[in-house]
């Protein structure tokens, strides 16, 4: 998978806004950049960048945003494809006839790159989510979670889970990945992987998937992460922050003349917008972010941290 992912990032020169994964696909998918035809999920990545133009402008849209679902409005479905990999993918690092879908993003640097995974730091037993699958006689369709841990050089598995499917489920169908971990360290990171025809055993690249097996997964549960955000105030900070969940605005107020900026922050640690208090008071236009939890910070002289806590947003 690892190869997989610098193969694609190799092709990719645009940029994908890192997200927090949207779990139940409801939000609006991110709009595509120039050469790249169809859209993807908010907070990931799949074989629909097999149709850039660097590739084959040609090539079939794999994974879509549709009306099947078992909450909300939406679903992810991901469709094995045939696929015309074009000279910029070497012979061997992905077969011609697959599909899937991860939680992930481009990193933008010197040299940019897909990277599988979010901010993530919490150790949950169990991933709910639900599914409905049509695997072609011979395939498997799947899904898997996996957590890591930065040592400094290199990520340690920390733990993860795989659930896949040989036979046909004709109706979305609760499911749990029942997470088993090999160490007792807290990950920094956690990837969702989806695929249609189930590609990998470890980090090995399985072939023989089959073209048109399907899966359709929805409505990803798992404890929220607080990535980049202490939960414990430093000096006892008393704040009003409201309404809870928000609409439209979400307003902080506090009668302690240390208070000097809010940061809201998404769950990868991000920090999305900054402003000043005014009087101990600030007023967050929360209109323009997705339906979604939210983390706010007070922070005061040298970006010091003095309050921190959770809101959502809801549309």
């Amino acid at each position: 998978m690892k190869q997989l992912l610098l193969v694609f990032g190799a092709i990719l020169t645009f940029n994908l806004n890192a997200q927090t994964p949207d779990p139940n696909f409801d939000q609006p998918w991110v709009t595509s950049p120039a050469g790249y035809i169809p859209k993807e999920a908010v907070g990931w990545v799949s074989t629909n960048v097999l149709t850039h133009g660097l590739i084959s402008a040609s090539n079939p849209t794999s994974v879509t945003q549709t009306a099947t679902n078992c909450s909300g409005s939406s679903s992810m479905r991901v469709e094995t494809q045939n696929y015309n990999l074009g000279s910029f993918i070497p012979p061997g690092f992905v077969d011609d006839t697959c599909g899937f879908a991860f939680t992930g993003g481009l990193l933008l640097s010197v040299n940019p790159r897909l990277v599988d995974g979010f901010g993530y730091n919490q150790r949950p037993t169990q991933i709910t989510y639900c599914y409905q699958t049509a695997p072609v006689a011979g395939d498997t369709s799947g899904v898997s979670v996996a957590l890591w841990k930065w040592n400094g050089t290199s990520r340690s598995y920390i733990g993860g889970a795989k659930n896949t499917y040989t036979a046909t489920v004709t109706a979305m169908t609760n499911a749990t990945l029942a997470i088993a971990y090999s160490s007792t360290v807290t990950p920094d990171s956690m990837c969702i992987y989806v695929g249609s025809s189930y590609k990998f055993s470890g980090t090995i690249i399985r072939y023989g998937a089959k073209k048109g097996s399907t899966i359709h997964v929805d409505n990803f549960v798992y404890p929220a992460s607080t990535v980049g955000v202490k939960e414990t105030s430093v000096n006892e900070l008393n704040v009003i922050a409201y309404p809870n969940p928000a609409n439209t605005v979400f307003y902080v107020n506090t009668e302690s003349s240390d208070a000097k900026n809010l940061e809201i922050i998404d769950l990868t640690g991000k920090v999305l917008e900054r402003l000043t208090f005014t009087d101990g008071k600030v007023k967050a236009d929360v209109s323009k972010y997705h339906t979604g939890i939210y983390l706010y910070s007070v922070t005061g002289n040298n970006n010091q941290r003095l309050k921190t806590g959770k809101f959502t947003v809801t549309h």
